[in-house]
């Protein structure tokens, strides 16, 4: 169970984190608040839609059959897989690498059984497929990812009125976006759910389209007045700021500039003067404080100063706990820690903010649908091993499936948000800064392409990590959205292929 609790804590540093990173790095959301929307989403997804039935070996990835009189083996196998992925998905975290979780969970597994039984009890076809998939994933993800960002930067954001163009077009990216998103949702909660499952895609496919369709009615006679206000109150805000800073730079240099040695002398004399008058007053207040602090101090019962000094070092270690996980400026530490990370983000094509603004919106409500689908589906990858372990414990026997125990889902999604609050922000640093430039037109192509092929995937049977997808997204949006003829030059091919060989090394770890 300890170990299952530190590999959910991994998946939600790791790839909880991923999918909040462009919204985070976009700026639609703040750190705290992707924390708290995500910690939400995937703690229902996992309770309301986990599963109520896991897998012994997920993917299949070795025969079981070899383990039937040996039961007690597979038991401790699965435990020191777990061991083992835990470990390694620690130090891709440390190392601020986003992998794929399921992925290090089945290497550990495949890694076990070499061990224990050879080559002949792996089924090498289907470690192949994921071999396959590390290329496929991102190549085709990319590829979808900059086709919706060309899309969308030709006839939107480049048009002579994007903020127009947006607000016309925004039903219909509704109704794609949000489908697509919520058949995704359908498709994996159909794997735990015998009911979802039984209807099948004649359920799945017109339930989700019908939803967006619904909720592209709404926005367009309801909610889009309402948004462009907000997006306009807040475009003014911007610019009162704006123009504030720049009046407030303005008046401080002329003031230094019309300064004169006379008038500086004169005035110092007489503030010398006035703080001379504030400075003894000062003092003889502060000759009777000590007494009223004293004072102050002996009337306060023992009892009652405990509690005080508790309650005191209770907000000052939650003050500390903030500052380190969700407090922290992520953009400035990412800039600080790498040049390349800084130049892009100054260099990259920028769009108009209002438009802009308006994506924002459709990005959060991506991100949160890819959440939930995430706890719903994912969270396997930590209660998996735990639930073969006591079913063989019980029972003294290996199934192909085992009963998760309500207690079990929810150890593994308190993991789930106990990682993503800890130690989330270092991978929102890495693929939301250090791949390329974000906005939220950029995350919302990049969320849509990664929903679009791990919908597909699912059905070719290709065991693809979302992690990888939104990578490869993030990739392909880079290639689009640099400096005007300096394309490259909005990517970071060395970080990039720092990722690549952590997510080998995982697997092969």
């Amino acid at each position: 169970g300890i170990f299952g609790f530190l590999m959910a804590c991994g998946i939600g540093a790791n790839d909880v984190a991923n999918a909040f990173a462009t919204s985070v790095s976009a700026k639609s959301v703040t750190l705290k608040q992707a924390v708290v929307i995500a910690g939400i989403c995937e703690f229902l997804g996992a309770m309301l839609l986990g599963a109520s039935v896991t897998s012994t070996i997920k993917g299949k990835m070795i025969d079981t059959s070899l383990y039937a009189d040996e039961p007690g083996v597979l038991m401790y196998g699965m435990l020191t897989s777990l061991v083992a992925a835990s470990f390694i998905l620690a130090v891709a975290n440390y190392l601020a690498l986003p992998v794929s979780t399921t992925h290090t969970i089945v290497g550990s597994i495949v890694g076990f059984s070499l061990a224990a039984k050879g080559f002949s009890s792996i089924n090498w076809m289907e470690v192949g497929k994921i071999f396959i998939s590390w290329v496929a994933a991102p190549v085709i993800t990319g590829t979808a990812a900059a086709l919706f960002f060309w899309v969308t930067r030709k006839f939107i954001l480049l048009s002579e009125v994007p903020y127009k163009r947006a607000i016309t077009l925004y039903p219909f990216i509704i109704f794609i976006a949000i489908g697509i998103d919520l058949f995704m949702v359908f498709y994996k909660a159909g794997k735990n759910s015998p009911q979802i499952k039984e209807w099948g895609l004649k359920f799945m496919i017109p339930a989700g389209f019908c939803i967006s369709f619904f909720l592209a009615v709404v926005f367009h006679f309801l909610l889009s007045p309402y948004l462009q206000k907000r997006v306009e109150a807040k475009m003014e805000r911007l610019e009162k700021a704006k123009t504030d800073k720049e009046n407030e730079d303005v008046a401080h240099e002329n003031a230094e500039a019309g300064e004169g040695e006379e008038k500086k002398s004169a005035m110092m004399k007489k503030i010398l003067g006035e703080d001379g008058e504030e400075e003894k007053a000062e003092e003889q207040d502060g000759e009777e404080q000590p007494t009223d602090s004293k004072t102050t101090d002996a009337n306060i019962s023992r009892s009652e100063r405990i509690k005080k000094n508790m309650t005191a070092s209770f907000h000052k270690s939650m003050s500390k706990l903030g500052d380190a996980t969700i407090n922290r400026d992520i953009e400035a530490e990412a800039f600080a820690g790498s040049a390349k990370a800084k130049e892009m983000w100054e260099t990259g094509e920028e769009f108009d903010p209002r438009a802009e603004e308006m994506f924002s919106y459709l990005q959060v409500l991506t991100a949160c649908l890819l959440s939930f689908a995430h706890g719903a589906n994912d969270v396997a990858n930590a209660i998996g091993p735990i639930a073969a372990v006591i079913a063989i414990y019980n029972t003294g026997e290996v199934n192909s499936k085992n009963p998760v125990p309500k207690w079990i889902i929810f150890l593994g999604a308190a993991g789930i948000v106990l990682g993503l609050l800890l130690y989330g922000y270092k991978l929102m640093i890495s693929l939301g800064y250090k791949i390329t430039k974000m906005s939220p037109s950029r995350g919302f192509c990049i969320e849509l392409a990664a929903s679009f092929v791990v919908v597909i995937a699912s059905f070719v049977g290709i065991p693809v990590s979302t992690t990888q997808c939104q990578v490869g997204g993030t990739i392909g949006v880079g290639l689009l959205g640099g400096e005007k003829g300096n394309r490259s030059g909005n990517l970071n091919p060395w970080f990039v292929l720092k990722v690549i060989l952590g997510w080998v090394g995982t697997f092969v770890a």
